[in-house]
């Protein structure tokens, strides 16, 4: 009994070894490529990706995408961090409206998060807003103020 066990899950295996090794090389996940209204990842890092019906957006961080360098002011930072999230969002065929789930990062929650929601309100006017957390971190990339990821929902349009 054991060996026609054995002989079975051999045969078993073999047979779903090519699915198996193909499964490997394909990816229900889609990388969102950069496009003229995104920025460029500055490292091993993309932008965002789609997986099925929703949309995950990398960190984005207040930088200005004809330049790569950042915006000054901390609200204007704040702005263009919010607008380069969006802007992926869009590149994958989603909207503020399609918003899920937001992550902001600051460097310091009792100056920042007040121009946060300043932004956000100024984006979303009345709302309903998306779901967020505010945390402090003790620093960013580039020494920067502030950063977000968001996932959006958006399903793929057949």
């Amino acid at each position: 009994m054991k060996t026609s066990l054995r002989i079975l899950l051999l045969a078993a295996t073999a047979a779903l070894a090519p699915a198996l090794a193909h499964a490997e090389e394909t990816s229900a996940v889609q990388i969102i490529a950069p496009t003229e209204n995104t920025i460029t990842p500055s490292g091993t890092w993309s932008i965002g990706a789609r997986a099925g019906d929703f949309v995950f957006v990398g960190g984005m961080r207040g930088v200005d995408r004809a330049t790569g360098k950042l915006v000054e002011g901390e609200e204007a930072r704040v702005r263009q961090m919010f607008e380069n999230m969006l802007a992926v969002a869009e590149a994958a065929g989603a909207t503020k409206h399609d918003a899920v789930r937001l992550t902001v990062f600051v460097t310091d929650v009792a100056r920042l998060r007040p121009v946060v929601n300043k932004v956000q309100k100024d984006i979303w006017g009345d709302g309903p807003y998306p779901p967020r957390t505010v945390l402090e971190v003790p620093a960013l990339d580039q020494g920067d103020i502030a950063e977000i990821d968001g996932t959006f929902y958006a399903p793929v349009k057949k």
